[in-house]
């Protein structure tokens, strides 16, 4: 693995700045080859949350002939040269983070939902799991009353028409990896109907059939929510953002194995990657780059950072498959959207 797709966000970016972004990097070479801004959410002036509302680039995927950039509720397609194939949005693809692809189509974590929905590469909504719905997982993640269903006919990409149906967001679903047949799911900072400590949790999930979800980690989240999961062995591997550590939970042991800190000023430890035996690729805010964390040193072994604006701060990071061209050369028009423009017309 040489090349990487990283996305970013611009934290307190006024509305007539860019608030995204994505980069390829070029771990052998140690350097950005690409940068260009993601288009904006059609929603982004109605949410003034200044810390992200409907702003920046969300998760990154790829098959090794499809790559899906996100926003905030829509999935950009590109072939392995970089022609825009289609944009991928429903009413329920609202406030979108983490995203996986594979040949059949894309699992979206959409937290403005509390869903995680399945859609085929033409877009259509073929699956969906609402933790909502399963009166165990509640209990198990704290809730004592069961939120309300959502209308499935509304367009929740709206965050007017969010507030008028709340609660939304209660449980924050923020990543999706594979893992053997089933999926792991992260639930960033669950927030209760009732006044409790607000924690993170890793929930198992099978793919197909009758779900049977169980709760493979839960932790506190008191400020902000946790980010990703990945799995190596029987460690469960996950950012703490309230602590800014990449921590390693012995699943087997039923303790921390090991919580290597993540640097920046803030740095709201976000992304990840695995590159090598034990070795993870982390995001960071302030400045935005990007780490190597060697879990058998329990420190950063390098850092590369991205040349970003103030505030932005990483999202995700994807490896570039080998099918893929370099993203097109810019031609000094000085239009920031240029790659946009050329992509959906190649």
């Amino acid at each position: 693995m040489t090349r990487v797709v990283i996305t970013s966000s611009i934290r307190w970016a006024w509305i007539s700045e860019v608030s995204a972004f994505f980069r390829v990097v070029d771990l052998e070479r140690g350097e950005v080859t690409f940068t260009a801004p993601v288009p904006e959410s059609e929603w982004r002036a109605v949410d003034p949350n200044p810390r992200g509302g409907q702003r920046g680039a969300r998760g990154v995927s790829a098959t090794k002939d499809r790559l899906v950039i996100a926003n905030a509720e829509r999935l950009f397609v590109f072939d392995t040269s970089w022609r825009l194939l289609s944009q991928l949005t429903r009413g329920l693809t609202a406030d979108i983070h983490e995203v996986l692809a594979d040949d059949a189509g894309v699992w979206v974590t959409a937290a403005g939902t509390d869903l995680l929905l399945r859609l085929d590469w033409e877009g259509e909504l073929i699956d969906w799991w609402s933790f909502r719905a399963d009166k165990r997982v509640l209990k198990a993640l704290g809730f004592r009353r069961r939120p309300p269903r959502l209308d499935p006919d509304l367009d929740h990409r709206d965050p007017n028409i969010r507030q008028k149906v709340a609660p939304f967001d209660t449980g924050h679903l923020n990543a999706v990896v594979p893992s053997g047949d089933d999926l792991l799911v992260s639930f960033g900072r669950i927030q209760t109907l009732e006044e409790q400590p607000r924690t993170s949790a890793i929930v198992r999930l099978q793919r197909r059939g009758r779900r049977r979800p169980s709760i493979e980690l839960l932790v506190d989240a008191p400020d902000v929510p946790n980010h990703n999961v990945a799995e190596d062995g029987d460690l469960l591997v996950y950012n703490d953002s309230n602590r800014n550590c990449l921590v390693a939970w012995d699943r087997r042991a039923g303790v921390e194995a090991a919580a290597v800190p993540i640097p920046g000023d803030p740095p709201f430890a976000r992304g990840l990657l695995r590159t090598g035996p034990r070795r993870w690729l982390v995001g960071s805010q302030q400045p935005a780059a990007v780490h190597t964390v060697d879990f058998d040193r329990r420190e950063v072994v390098a850092t590369l950072e991205l040349g970003g604006v103030e505030n932005e701060t990483v999202f995700g990071i994807h490896p570039l498959p080998e099918t893929f061209t370099d993203p097109p050369a810019p031609s000094g028009s000085g239009d920031p959207y240029e790659f946009w423009r050329r992509s959906s017309t190649s």
